[in-house]
This record gives structure tokens, C-alpha cells and sequence, in this order.
């Protein structure tokens, strides 16, 4: 009997815990539901919901809930919607990190090989790769069967090393970000946090530049057949060099002088067998009347040298005619010294002329 009334007591004294609070209640009944739930429920206080925001680089529309700008780089473009979820984002950023190192390490790349596969391969005594052209190997522009199969074997096996460390990486480092391999050998990488995003800011922005030149280089040495470095010479040649290759195209050629002919030409040249006893002719034919006309009055001299004219030009017919019925062998040379020294009594002779005041 007790044992039943104690059990009824006690249950009537713990349903009181579950009746709410009266309004004549001068005590504080025990609560079961949770302190931070709004509505009294059980359960976690539900997350603040994530509002849609304009998108930076497409102005006109709003972006994804998951680009909120948290992320370095994030402009919320993503227009056909890839990234869902959290993960989905940082997946697509591992990926696009990746990308645009690889593209960076292409962009260099492709003219430097332009500008010193040769060199190089002169240097080790091997082929060159390049084409006619000097463009580089691609897909677009074929030679890719010139590369050596151990260089392919290579390049896959370290990308699969990097690959394997990243992902080794993020499973194991708390709070990864997306391509931080640790890789800082000049310990260049900001220490602090608005300093980190910077830095990865720089590099995503720099990779797609990247990404988008290096696509721009193999449509356009395809379309164009004419190499990178060629297109635009003075980003990788010297400037004195780029003036010295356009030179014909940028300066003209000055016209050439009119030089004069010289005073005495001979309209045929003549030999020396012909030209010495026509020489010797009129010189024997006008000193002795020359002298003669130095020392007698000037009467007698101007009778003296109309004589002597009249011998000359008897002189120079009777060579004239004798000249036609001669032969004239191959003529002289221009600077031979037999045409110089008939010159030069030509000229003695026209000085004799002009001292006693005759013009020729």
C-alpha cells in the first residue's frame, strides 16, 4: 500500500516538469527543449542564408551562392553554373590553378624556343625542331613526331609526381587552399593573410593571361604561317636589331650625283701608234712658231699664228685622212699611260696658245 502511494506521488511531482508555465506560478518548472533554438525545438540553430550578389564580371547578372568573393581571384564568373557547391569550387580552382601554370611556363616557352632552338641544338650537335618558318612545333602546326618519345615519358611521369604530392597535400595539411604546394624557395610567399590573398590574386590573374596568349599563339602562327617572334620582333629582339631588319622599308635610298663628264674625253679611244705622230705633228708644227711669235712685235706675231693655224688644221686634215685608211687596233685602256701623256701635251700646248693670247 505505501509503495503505491509513493509511486503515484512521485509520478505526479515529474509530469509537472513537461506543463508550461502558469501565470500564477511563483516558480520556474524545468525546460527540456534547447536554450538557443528560436521556436523551442530540439535540434542546431539553423545556418544564415547565403544572399545572391551581383557578379563583377557580368554585371547584368547575379553570381553562384558559392562565388561570394572569399576566394582570391573570384569575380563570380560562372556563367553556366559548374561550381554547386563548396566543393565543386574548390575543385575547379585546383584545376584552373594548374592550367595557369602550365600556361605561364608555355607562354615563356614558345619564343624562347623560337629564338634559341637552333643555337641550342648546334650547341649539342643535334636537329633543329623548328619548320621553314621557325615556328615551333604544336598540333596546329605539326613537327610534334620531331620530339624525342623519353622527353613525352618525362614530362607525364612529373606531372604525376606534382599531382600526387598535391593531392597528398590537401588530404593531410589543415585549412589547404587550392595549388599551395609549399613550393616557396625564395621565401617570397606573405606571411600574413590579406598578404597571402594578394599573392594569389597576382598569380591566378597572371595564369589566365597566360592561358589566353598561349591559345592566341598557335591559332595565330597557323593562320598567319609566320612565327611569334617574327610578328611582333621588338618584344624579343634588340631594338638596333628590329631598325637594322626594316631598314629598306623605313629609310630611302638617297638618288646617285650627277658627276660631270671630264674636260678632255675622247668620244673612241686611240692607240698609241695612231695618236703619237698626230701628237708629234702638231707639236713640231706650233713651237717653232710660238717662240718665234714670243720674241717679234705683235703684228708679226699675230701673221706668224695665223700661219701656224692654218699649219695646224693642214696638219690635223692630212692625220684625218691618213687615220681612215688606217686600221685602228683594239683600243686603250681608260688609264693606259700613253692616252695620259697625249693629254697632258694637249694641255701644254693650249697654255702655249693662251700666253700669247689665242684661244683654241
Amino acid at each position: 500500500m505505501k509503495l503505491s502511494i509513493t509511486l503515484f506521488l512521485t509520478s505526479i511531482v515529474s509530469s509537472s516538469a513537461f506543463v508550461s508555465v502558469g501565470k500564477s506560478g511563483c516558480s520556474a518548472p524545468l525546460q527540456m527543449s534547447e536554450p538557443n533554438s528560436p521556436d523551442g525545438e530540439w535540434g542546431e540553430p539553423e545556418p544564415a542564408k547565403k544572399v545572391a550578389i551581383k557578379s563583377q564580371a557580368l554585371p547584368f547578372m547575379n553570381a553562384p551562392l558559392t562565388l561570394d568573393g572569399s576566394m582570391a581571384g573570384d569575380v563570380g564568373f560562372d556563367p553556366l553554373g559548374f561550381a554547386k557547391t563548396e566543393v565543386d569550387l574548390s575543385t575547379y580552382r585546383e584545376a584552373e590553378i594548374k592550367h595557369a601554370r602550365l600556361a605561364m611556363l608555355a607562354a615563356a616557352g614558345w619564343p624562347l624556343s623560337e629564338l634559341w632552338d637552333k643555337k641550342i641544338a648546334s650547341l649539342f650537335g643535334l636537329p633543329g625542331v623548328l619548320d621553314e618558318a621557325g615556328r615551333v612545333p604544336s598540333v596546329l602546326n605539326g613537327g610534334l613526331e620531331k620530339i624525342s618519345p623519353f622527353y613525352w615519358g618525362a614530362c607525364l611521369i612529373l606531372a604525376a609526381a606534382v599531382d600526387f604530392y598535391g593531392v597528398n597535400r590537401a588530404s593531410n595539411v589543415k585549412g589547404y587552399v587550392p595549388g599551395d604546394l609549399g613550393f616557396d624557395p625564395f621565401g617570397l610567399y606573405p606571411k600574413d593573410d590579406k598578404g597571402k590573398k594578394w599573392m594569389q590574386a597576382a598569380e591566378i590573374k597572371n595564369g589566365r593571361i597566360a592561358m589566353i596568349a598561349i591559345t592566341a599563339f598557335a591559332f595565330q602562327e597557323f593562320a598567319s604561317h609566320v612565327a611569334i617572334i617574327n610578328e611582333v620582333p621588338f618584344l624579343f629582339k634588340p631594338f638596333w636589331a628590329t631598325l637594322a631588319d626594316n631598314a629598306p622599308s623605313t629609310y630611302v635610298i638617297p638618288p646617285t650625283v650627277y658627276e660631270a663628264p671630264p674636260i678632255f674625253e675622247l668620244s673612241a679611244p686611240m692607240s698609241s701608234s695612231f695618236t703619237e705622230p698626230v701628237v708629234d705633228a702638231i707639236t713640231s708644227a706650233v713651237t717653232p712658231s710660238i717662240d718665234a711669235a714670243a720674241s717679234s712685235p705683235a703684228a708679226e706675231a699675230v701673221t706668224t699664228m695665223s700661219s701656224t693655224m692654218d699649219a695646224v688644221s693642214s696638219a690635223t686634215t692630212t692625220t684625218g685622212e691618213a687615220a681612215t685608211s688606217v686600221i685602228i687596233p683594239p683600243p686603250a685602256a681608260e688609264g693606259s699611260d700613253e692616252l695620259i701623256e697625249a693629254k697632258k701635251r694637249i694641255v701644254e700646248l693650249e697654255a702655249k696658245l693662251a700666253a700669247v693670247g689665242i684661244s683654241p
